[in-house]
């Protein structure tokens, strides 16, 4: 997990998580590591995890009532779709912002 956030994040990042002990080995890395209890809470004050879990939650029924399935070697592609879709969910010149990035 440790290599993979290596790639992906570029300086001092804060990593969000609940309480799973895989996240554990965050702790002595260079990664700024706060978590959240849902055994006891699910929000403390700026720390949750409900932004993740709800981007996973559309991901899954996208998946699911759109394509039925997806391939392994697809997978990437799919996430990087409903990625765009979330991040770009309340803009409504969503036409405008395709038109845009195909030109640009």
């Amino acid at each position: 997990m440790i290599g993979i956030l290596n790639q992906i994040c570029k300086g001092n990042n804060v990593v969000i998580s609940d309480e799973f002990t895989g996240y554990d080995k965050l702790e002595n890395s260079k990664y700024i590591h706060l978590k959240v209890d849902h055994t006891k809470m699910f929000v403390d004050g700026d720390i949750h995890t409900n932004t993740v879990e709800s981007f996973w939650t559309i991901a899954k029924r996208a998946i699911y009532g759109i394509y039925h399935h997806v391939l392994v070697k697809y997978l990437q592609q799919y996430i990087n779709e409903f990625s765009s879709r979330y991040n770009n969910r309340n803009i409504t010149e969503s036409f405008d912002i395709v038109l845009r990035n195909s030109i640009c």
